[in-house]
């Protein structure tokens, strides 16, 4: 599989030694749905850089209903903590879509970030985008109302996987947005309604992408704007 490591658009922006070590020093795995790779309080072993996974990563805190704070595919890791040094993370990262993955451990990961440039420089890149993207995650949760988030959310994942049609439960949808399950039917039942989104038994197709993005909130945009500016793809 090491011809698919440029699939991962983030290992895509960093030099020839960088692609060699992380070779070396990694392994290839396949994430299956469901599959948590990290958890909160519990130290940190590995990170993963996907090449057709998508990995969320949901808050929860105590009893309140858990909500995705982002998702990952191609574009970017799992694991941004270990490549500053620390071993915790505040949120689970849970795998939706299976798909393969490099995996590295975060001492490796640690090693290499201090020692080769390119590398450093992309990953604290990507850092930025990650914060930018949970800050506009807490913007969104609190003004935008549920139809424009889910939107935003089927369009997201569309990108991660580049398909518009991928297995999605409405139970996973109302978990990734904190809101019931009936709230996730009645904006989707809508969205099918104006021809825009068929779904059937977890299976979700996108219709129309173009209508999708004008019922999505401004944040979809933003957000793809942020790894544009950033990181230059």
């Amino acid at each position: 599989m090491k011809h698919a490591l440029h699939h991962n658009r983030l290992i895509g922006q960093t030099d020839r030694h960088c692609h060699d070590q992380l070779l070396k020093h990694g392994d290839w795995v396949e994430l299956l749905p469901s599959q948590q790779l990290n958890r909160p309080e519990v130290p940190i072993e590995y990170a993963y850089f996907p090449t057709g996974s998508v990995i969320a990563l949901v808050m929860q805190q105590q009893n309140d209903k858990p909500i995705a704070l982002a998702l990952i595919g191609n574009e970017g890791m799992i694991g941004i903590a270990p490549a500053l040094g620390v071993h915790f993370e505040p949120y689970t990262a849970t795998v939706l879509s299976s798909g393969a993955a490099l995996r590295i451990s975060v001492r490796h990961l640690y090693t290499l970030k201090t020692k080769n440039k390119s590398f450093s420089q992309v990953l604290d890149a990507y850092i930025a985008v990650i914060n930018a993207q949970f800050a506009q995650a807490a913007i969104c949760h609190g003004l935008h109302d549920l139809q424009q988030r889910l939107a935003c959310l089927l369009l997201t994942h569309s990108d991660r996987i580049s398909r518009t049609n991928f297995t999605m439960t409405q139970a996973l949808l109302a978990n990734l947005l904190g809101v019931r399950r009936s709230g996730i039917n009645k904006a989707a039942s809508t969205l099918q309604q104006a021809q825009i989104l068929h779904y059937s038994r977890g299976q979700m197709h996108i219709l129309n992408s173009l209508a999708l993005l004008e019922k999505a909130c401004q944040c979809y945009v933003i957000n793809k704007h942020s790894y544009q500016s950033i990181l230059h793809f």
